[in-house]
Formats: structure tokens, sequence, C-alpha cells
């Protein structure tokens, strides 16, 4: 099966390092040259207005799922292919792993912390099987994949769980991955 939906997490902030908004850019363009779809939580501010908003700029499509409290900080629906707003994150949650191929993880904070572990753990308990590729922008993931590491060096994960997480430093091994999916 070839990868057409593309979930992302990321920040609804910019973080202090301004690589992330660029390299955040550069996947957007990416997505949309591919031809992919991008699925992701519907935002207009930080990484998920500029990913959003680089996709749509480059003739890509872009659905956004927001849930109804966040609706003020949910991106304008004329600005996007498809806008889902739904009653809970928990709703919200789930229309994204239903629609999406595979995921990556941008720079983020503990949303995307408890969106990067939901993923991992439901592909451990055999609720999808897809993969989740943390874009590792300026080694932004180096002590959570420590942390990772160390969850299997002390047997409270087994390494057969992991198989669905990849960490990677670029965004040409971003896309390659998600070209070989």
């Amino acid at each position: 099966m070839r990868t057409k939906a593309v979930g992302v997490f990321m920040g609804s902030q910019f973080g202090s390092d301004p690589n992330f908004k660029i390299q955040t850019e550069a996947f957007g363009k990416q997505i949309a040259k591919r031809g992919l779809y991008l699925v992701y939580g519907g935002g207009k501010d930080g990484l998920m207005g500029t990913l959003a908003t680089s996709v749509m700029a480059n003739h890509g499509k872009v659905l956004g799922i927001s849930p109804r409290n966040l609706a003020e900080d949910a991106i304008d629906v004329d600005k996007i292919t498809k806008f889902i707003e739904v009653a809970s994150m928990t709703e919200r949650k789930q229309l994204l792993i239903d629609n999406s191929d595979v995921f990556v993880a941008l720079p983020g904070g503990l949303g995307t912390l408890e969106e990067i572990a939901q993923v991992i753990s439901w592909a451990k308990l055999g609720l999808h099987h897809k993969s989740l590729i943390l874009y590792n922008i300026n080694g932004f993931y180096d002590y959570f994949e420590n942390w990772l590491n160390q969850m299997v060096n002390d047997h409270f994960v087994n390494i057969d769980d992991m198989k669905w997480v990849h960490v990677v430093n670029n965004l040409d091994e971003v896309m390659t991955m998600i070209d070989s999916m």
C-alpha cells in the first residue's frame, strides 16, 4: 500500500529554534509535491498553522480535525481542503489515527507527547499497524529516543513494540521513509 495520508503531530507554538519553522515549511512543500494528504489537528498557530499553510500554498490537500473547545484556535475552514469539528480530544485523536497511513511527529509540547504515546501504545495493542516517524530536527527528540531505549533496556518495553517507531534526522530521510511505505 502506498502512503496517501500523513498524520502529523506538532506544536501549536513555534518553539525557540527558528529551524523548527523552516523545516516545517519545507516538509509542507514536500507533502504537497508528492501529492500526499496532510491530516493534522486543525490549529492555526505555531508549527500547526505553518504546516497547513505551507501544504495549501503548494497546491496540496489538508484535513484539519479540531474539537469544539478549541474552535477559536482552529484554522479558518476556508483556508484548508476539509475541516472536521468534533466533540472531544478523544474523538479528534481517533479520527487522526483512522485517516492517516503513517505518522510524523515534529517538535511540540505535551499534546504532541500524548499523541506520540498513543500511537505507539495503540500499535503495541494491534489497534493499528502504522509507522511513527520522529522528525528529529536539531536533535529535538534525542532525549526522547534515549528514554525509549532505556525503557527497552530496563525491560518495561519489548523491543518488538518499537518496530513502528523511527527516529530520523533530516527531511530527505523523512520523505524517503514515507515514500517507501
